[in-house]
């Protein structure tokens, strides 16, 4: 019997691959699997039960339509188009048809919703657009979840933005679909997303639920009054609403608390919460499920995992309980039962596969390019519902695949490591390849080398001395879930979803450092809705009593609310919990500052457009931390953790008059050693553990992972001239600091995730480090308006992090450096800057 159960396993999921996710987990996918473009976010059934459309909101948007009883893919749609004058065609998560096959699909910032008709043979034809306007004067609405009245009439939108002009709450729009009007909008919570309209009974056509993500509460909304009744609080984050067929439940997807909660709809109240986290991670974050299907009988809710890469199936006959867990493919965002109720449809936001290679274009004759976010394929997948024996088997896998097969421990491997003092170092968007893919006794590609010893003679140093890791990843793509998973080990529902969203070119603000809309809520009592469910490491280490100090980390530019009010200030924290603890007179993410000292010992002032920063007119972000460092060396008062931005080696593409940059990146390199030989001439040196890694490994191309970046820890107590390829990533270090620092885990992925190990019990490596400085040549390139694609990088904001299209300045670093035939070197020596 068991033989027959571990053939059906690998028939239905596959084998187990060898590889990881870059996230640490592995991945089983059920079923058969359909490619269908980046991130697909919703699904929905024809009324005739013949088809299954798809909306897709990432860097290839589409809509497409699948066979409902096959999966294999009818027609499709594009949404890629650019607009004159900046912007693209956009696509969002709101589908919702008519009974008679009308389709309203939602449009995110392009502020309508259009409607399609589907015809017999599944295709899709645009007929009318419905105005959504914004709530404020050049504030976008960004429609997201969609419902409909019971005669089709009345169209209802939640517009998934919250700004200061809307005094931060949210608002359903309420559109006639006859007369493409707007009736009005109802004021609701922050970020409403998911709506659900009663339709049946006597209640039909007099309740809207709404979900507003940021607050955490379900609004009942009066839809011919135009006001909220009550807000029902369900749980953190909630991003899924599900009425059952007789609309006398409500179910909650709480994707920040990891549990489905039903409501009473008459009653506006929650007759049940569910816990859908596996035993072994009771009491961590880490599921977050993004969205349900429930069967025809309305006795077993499906529930998309997108942080466990599963399905949970619940039983809902009678008090809701967990049964089990089916393995699906990477983040799957909303599932759907087959008309047949034999299978289940699942979107998969980022596929199928393990690794994304991008050392050459991927996709059909190379389409999709290298990019990490245009790469990533989506795919839906159909899988067989399993019997109650054959769940008992997936149940057992999907725990294998996110290393919860066995209890977790409570011991720490690091036991009899005396490390006291741990500092962070975070730095910008390198590849492995880049960087390190010309060190000999790593797995590198010296093809795809950018920056390679001669730019960060430190950086090789290091690895030769301490660890050289090549086979460690990040766990995000860019920066905006970089930041995220770099300081809290996973990321909210609300970035996964809006950061491909928002790098795709379809607007949204950059709300994932602290502000939302461009305020840093935090600092006004309000909840950021970035926030990931298991909160920063600040936070862990302030609640366990462990001293820390920021340098850069969650910094912002401040801003002025309607009302007058100033919040913040130039490179204030977005964070309260950063309040005090912060040297505000480090610089934030700005390009045109140095990293390191260097261009004073070579007096290449040229190569910098600020020449000093703060009241203490520091020429440099190292030369700001040294000058505190100095006095915790003077006072013994050093605090256990330390976080440190080094951003400069993201570089500013080909800007005219700025460093090169390689001039740039051999910066940063040098801030980098510069920061290890004052740490290793120092009182601490010798119980000090220093941590360095990429936010993310956007801009630049890896032969074996669009993920994997180099990462670098060093200490007298790392094992001399170790060389470790086994797979290590974002949540390791983490996980790794957590431990020297006796602090416990924030969530299930740096809980689960393999312990940096190549460490001594006394410091054996202790000799003092002494920085490169850079070649003088590489450190005083400056970029000429002749320069590789220089107009393009000179209309580029690289004041602020990822401001600015980072699939163009790919293109701008390759080619800048590597050359192409038609052109000539893109960068000279200062004393050659041409104009």
């Amino acid at each position: 019997m068991k033989a027959c159960y571990a053939l059906f396993a690998l028939v239905l999921t596959g084998p187990l691959s060898a590889a990881p996710l870059p996230t640490g987990a592995s991945i089983t996918p059920s079923g058969v699997h359909t490619p269908v473009g980046c991130f697909p976010a919703n699904l929905a059934l024809s009324p005739n039960g013949r088809y299954v459309v798809v909306t897709d909101i990432g860097s290839r948007s589409q809509l497409s339509v699948l066979n409902a009883a096959t999966g294999a893919l009818v027609s499709q749609i594009g949404f890629n188009r650019s607009h004159e004058g900046g912007g693209k065609d956009a696509l969002y998560v709101g589908l919702a048809f008519t009974s008679d096959g009308l389709l309203y699909v939602s449009r995110g910032t392009e502020d309508k919703v259009t409607v399609y008709t589907l015809d017999d043979a599944g295709t899709l034809s645009e007929t009318v657009s419905l105005a959504d306007p914004g709530p404020a004067k050049g504030v976008t609405a960004c429609p997201a979840g969609l419902a409909l009245s019971s005669d089709a009439g009345t169209l209802f939108a939640a517009n998934n933005y919250t700004t200061a002009h809307t005094g931060f709450k949210g608002t359903l729009a309420v559109l006639d679909t006859a007369s493409k009007a707007v009736r009005g909008t109802v004021a609701t919570q922050g970020y409403p997303f998911a709506v659900a309209a009663v339709t049946k009974g006597k209640l039909a056509d007099t309740k809207v639920f709404v979900a507003c993500e940021r607050d955490g509460v379900v609004a009942d909304v009066d839809p011919k009054a135009l006001s909220v009744r009550r807000s029902i609080a369900t749980g953190d984050h909630p991003a899924a609403l599900l009425l059952d067929a007789s609309q006398r439940r409500l179910f909650v997807a709480n994707a920040g608390s990891d549990t489905i909660s039903v409501i009473d709809p008459a009653a506006d109240r929650v007759t049940s919460t569910t816990l859908l986290r596996p035993a072994a991670a009771h009491a961590l974050a880490g599921a977050t499920p993004t969205g349900m299907a429930l069967d025809a009988a309305g006795k077993r809710l499906y529930v998309a995992l997108g942080d466990m890469n599963a399905v949970a199936v619940v039983d809902v006959a009678g008090k809701p309980r967990l049964l089990g867990y089916v393995p699906t493919g990477w983040y799957p965002t909303a599932a759907l039962v087959a008309p047949d109720g034999g299978y289940l449809f699942v979107a998969n936001a980022k596929g199928v596969d393990t690794r994304h290679p991008n050392a050459t274009p991927s996709g059909p004759n190379g389409a999709w390019g290298r990019y990490t976010l245009s790469i990533l394929e989506g795919a839906v997948s159909r899988i067989r519902i399993p019997t109650t024996q054959e769940l008992k088997v997936l149940t057992a896998q999907v725990l294998k695949n996110n290393r919860l097969a066995a209890p977790m421990t409570a011991g720490s491997p690091l036991k009899g490591i005396p490390v006291k003092h741990v500092i962070y170092i975070i730095k910008e968007n390198r590849t492995y390849d880049e960087v390190m893919g010309d060190a000999t006794k790593g797995n590198g590609d010296p093809s795809l080398v950018l920056f390679g010893q001669d730019v960060t003679p430190n950086q090789h140093a290091l690895a030769n001395r301490f660890a050289l890791l090549d086979n460690f990843y990040v766990c995000a793509e860019v920066s905006a879930d970089g930041w995220n998973w770099s300081t809290s080990g996973m990321t909210s529902e609300y970035t996964a979803r809006n950061v491909p969203f928002n790098y795709g070119g379809r607007g949204r603000t950059y709300d994932f450092e602290g502000e939302n809309s461009g305020v840093p809520v935090d600092l006004l009592g309000l909840p950021d809705v970035a926030r990931s469910p298991g909160g920063y490491i600040w936070e862990n280490a302030a609640r366990h009593g462990v001293g820390f100090r920021n340098y850069g980390f969650f910094n912002g530019s401040g801003v002025t609310l309607p009302d007058g009010r100033t919040v913040n200030y130039g490179n204030g924290v977005t964070k309260r919990a950063l309040l005090g603890k912060t040297d505000v007179d480090y610089l934030q993410f700005n390009m045109e500052y140095a990293d390191s000292d260097a261009w004073v010992k070579l007096n290449a002032p040229e190569t910098v457009v600020m020449k000093s920063f703060g009241k203490n007119k520091s020429p440099s972000r190292y030369t700001e931390w040294k000058r505190e460092w100095d006095a915790y060396v003077k006072n013994g008062k050093l605090p256990p953790f330390t976080m440190i931005r080094l951003p400069r080696n993201h570089t500013a593409g080909t800007t005219p008059g700025m460093a090169s940059p390689r001039a740039m990146v051999a910066d940063n390199d040098y801030a980098l050693g510069e920061i290890v030989e004052a740490v290793s001439k120092s009182r601490y040196w010798k119980s000090t553990a220093i941590f360095v890694l990429e936010d993310d490994a956007q801009n630049g191309f890896d032969h074996v992972d669009s993920h994997r970046s180099p990462s670098f820890v060093i200490s007298p107590l790392v094992r001399k001239g170790t060389v470790d390829h086994r797979f290590y990533n974002t949540d390791s270090v983490l996980r790794t600091m957590e431990l020297l620092l006796g602090l416990p885990p924030m969530n299930r992925f740096d809980a689960t995730a393999p312990v940096l190990d190549f460490w001594n019990a006394a410091p054996d490596n202790s000799a003092p480090y002494t920085a490169i400085l850079p070649d003088p040549s590489i450190l005083r390139q400056v970029t000429r308006k002749t320069a590789y694609r220089a107009a393009a990088s000179a209309r580029m904001n690289f004041r602020d992090a990822d401001d600015i299209p980072e699939q163009e300045l790919n293109d701008i670093l390759w080619h800048s450096i590597k050359g192409t035939k038609a052109l000539k070197p893109a960068i000279v020596g200062a004393s050659k800057i041409d104009g």
